[in-house]
């Protein structure tokens, strides 16, 4: 399965797009710090079968590691793996020991066990330690290993780094340092979004830059907004300045003709503001067909493509069968640009980590949308082979313009419908969150589950009053309701304040949204998504 979602996915983005882009000049006070891993080679050891292998890896003394995630299962049995894992902090520079200098230390580990009796430390260093253990300097952007007398700098940012161990147990890692200015900062918000959400050879691409403030209201006028282009998305570099920059404006538009024979592009906004620079995340773009040859079904086209798909989550549009005529239909790629932009773009929980959000269009429409409303139970049309060659995808999202139907999550599976309303642009916030991220509706009627972590609502009333403390209240915040299930009636407990709730009316987030938002993401940075 992971040779196949990999030719797909190489179809739909070319090889090159398999590397990042290099963002604008590196931000400060704050940087988002990532380490991939683009190979590891067994050379020595492994006695007990094929390699397991999976990273530990530390980011300014922060730990993470991707042991049991899906990709790492999909890589196991395998000696010589280019899995392209993304690690990733925000990291404040202020905090950092050493001025100018993020600590970066990275291991190779074997997930054996039963009559393995354990997993394996792979050697993957040079040095007499097992291990990568050296530095990013941001002044210029460099890797470094102290501990290398003969040659601490190792390469730049973006260009492979590769360490060989000396044990009997070794490997050679090949990975990639980067720091990049942040999507975010308190206070300070960028926009950037592009239409046609799916261009066509030859057709008009306008791209606009919207500087906003916390509450994602466009108040803030810009000391500089920047809109930058790569029209070879398959580039590892990007020419010194941006396509447009303006001085004391609060939006921007850019309108360009991309070249078909460099499909796809990307793009990028950057804000800056009072010293603070922000950088929307490069968006890489198809252009027409990226696949005229596959037969039916066809990959997934990725029309906001912002990294690898086990730092991200993979939101997939579906058109539905009885509403748009297929995924060329021009209503449908309005919606999608609307849905984007109004659903996820103008909601601060999901605008604040666009970097972690990929979106795709399924190429067929043999896919529809259940009705939901009253009793019936929440039943969609899945599109052909929606659970094998799609299976990668975090969520479905069917679009529909039915407004008298009610939408729904099947977390199972991993697809819900969405209204295309303008006047309720929040209902595919509320089903995203359901779907991929494990919040439960808090009203009368609607779905009912308590996450295993982090839920928002609790079938026990001492559930709720002992985590009423972490979200900041006390017991007395909980209340209940009832619901009818199968198995009868049950009495279901939160202590989210209402109305105005993401769960309960497509409100704000509330603290426990909030929470199991971060929880999701902080897998993403672990390249666990």
């Amino acid at each position: 399965m992971r040779t196949l979602l990999r030719v797909f996915l190489g179809a739909a983005l070319g090889v090159g797009l398999l590397t990042a882009l290099q963002s604008p000049a590196v931000a400060d006070p704050i940087v988002n710090m990532t380490v991939t891993i683009k190979r590891i080679t067994l050379l020595a050891g492994g006695d007990c079968g094929d390699a397991d292998f999976y990273n530990r890896v530390w980011i300014n003394g922060i730990y993470m590691d991707n042991e049991d995630s899906d990709s790492q299962d999909d890589w196991e049995g395998h000696n010589d793996i280019t899995p392209d894992w993304e690690f990733s902090k925000p990291i404040d520079v202020a905090t950092l020991a050493t001025p100018g200098r993020i600590p970066i230390k990275i291991e190779v580990h074997d997930e054996d066990g039963g009559l393995c009796f354990g997993g394996e430390h792979y050697d993957s260093s040079p040095t007499a330690d097992r291990y990568f253990d050296g530095y990013v300097d941001l002044a210029g952007c460099s890797v470094h290993d102290p501990r290398q007398t003969d040659g601490p700098f190792l390469g730049g940012c973006r260009t492979d780094i590769v360490q060989e161990g000396t044990a009997d147990e070794r490997v050679r890692l090949t990975f990639q340092a980067d720091a990049k200015e942040p999507v975010s900062a308190p206070g300070l918000n960028i926009r950037c979004t592009h239409t046609p959400a799916w261009p066509q050879p030859g057709e008009p691409v306008k791209i606009v830059a919207t500087a906003l403030d916390g509450d994602l209201k466009p108040t803030i006028v810009a000391d500089d907004l920047e809109i930058w282009v790569n029209l070879q998305a398959s580039a590892t570099s990007l020419s010194g300045s941006p396509l447009q920059s303006r001085h004391g404006v609060g939006s921007l538009t850019e309108t360009f003709t991309p070249r078909a024979e460099l499909a796809p592009f990307a793009y990028g906004c950057r804000l800056v503001k009072n010293g603070v620079k922000l950088f929307s995340s490069w968006h890489t773009v198809t252009v027409g067909d990226p696949n005229p040859n596959f037969t039916f079904p066809k990959p997934a086209i990725p029309i906001i493509y912002t990294g690898p798909r086990d730092s991200r989550i993979d939101i997939v549009f579906i058109a539905d069968k009885d509403e748009y005529s297929g995924p060329r239909d021009a209503r449908f790629i309005t919606d999608v640009s609307a849905i984007i932009e109004g659903s996820y773009y103008d909601f601060k929980e999901y605008l604040t980590r666009q970097d972690m959000f990929n979106f795709w269009l399924l190429p067929d429409n043999t896919g529809y949308a259940s009705d939901a409303t009253g009793d019936k139970d929440c039943d969609h049309g899945f599109p052909v082979l929606w659970d094998d060659i799609y299976a990668w995808a975090d969520a479905g999202a069917i679009l529909h313009h039915r407004g008298a139907q009610q939408d729904c999550a099947m977390r199972g599976d991993r697809i819900f419908s969405t209204l295309v309303d303008p006047n309720k642009m929040r209902i595919a916030t509320h089903e995203t969150a359901h779907q991929p991220f494990g919040l439960s509706d808090e009203y009368v009627g609607g779905g009912a589950f308590q996450a295993d972590v982090f839920p928002n609502i609790y079938t026990e009333l001492d559930d709720c009053e002992d985590d009423a403390p972490q979200l900041g209240r006390t017991g007395d915040a909980c209340y209940s309701w009832e619901k009818e299930h199968w198995y009868g009636d049950a009495d279901w407990w939160s202590s989210e304040p209402h109305p105005d709730d993401l769960m309960f009316d497509n409100g704000r987030a509330r603290e426990a949204d909030i929470r199991r938002f971060n929880y999701v993401f902080s897998g993403c940075e672990a390249a666990k998504c």
